[in-house]
């Protein structure tokens, strides 16, 4: 069995209870995969590097996922993230019963063309494309930081002032206007 195969159940089998049934169905549907070509570079890289798999649950409000897990090694370049997403509805509405062939106790389905959210997963590889560290010391950091700081206060002062002017202007206009408008009153 590949490396990847073999962590992936490992990782799995050293979930909670819950964890372990919602992911050994996507288990499965990634060895379905073992022999794509797609899967070729995930396996490969795997297999040459260190990495570590990691799983991450969906937001409680995400309907459409139940998580995903992450691939990635320390100081490696590539990485890959696989989601895993709650396909689309399969079958019509479950009509199973006792005396039909294969039916589950248990499940209370025969599961053959019975409603079902089959399994889905999308593999990402995400590349990194510069790994770089700051050159200088810690207060070289710091007065850049001040910098940084006094240049945005200096930039919303600015602005504060070209809004202070505008209203200004605004004023000016409408007094102008008021002040046409009781003139025009006088001459008449």
């Amino acid at each position: 069995m590949h490396k990847f195969y073999k962590d992936l159940k490992e990782m799995i089998l050293n979930q909670d209870e819950s964890n372990k049934m919602t992911l050994i169905p996507y288990y499965e549907t990634l060895f379905q995969l073992r022999n794509y070509q797609e899967m070729k570079e995930l396996l490969d890289t795997y297999q040459e590097k260190d990495y570590t798999i990691d799983y991450n649950d969906a937001d409680e409000n995400d309907y459409h996922s139940n998580g995903w897990l992450e691939i990635y090694g320390h100081n490696e370049f590539i990485s890959f993230t696989i989601e895993l997403d709650i396909g689309d509805m399969q079958g019509g509405y479950c009509q199973c019963n006792p005396n039909d062939e294969g039916y589950n106790v248990i499940k209370d389905c025969c599961g053959v063309n019975c409603d079902v959210h089959l399994p889905r997963v999308s593999i990402l590889k995400e590349v990194k494309l510069i790994n770089h560290e700051f050159q200088g010391q810690e207060c070289d950091l710091w007065s850049l930081e001040e910098k940084w700081l006094t240049d945005f206060e200096k930039d919303l002062l600015h602005k504060k002032k070209l809004e202070k002017v505008s209203s200004i202007v605004a004023q000016i206009e409408q007094l102008q206007k008021e002040l046409a408008a009781v003139k025009s009153y006088i001459k008449n």
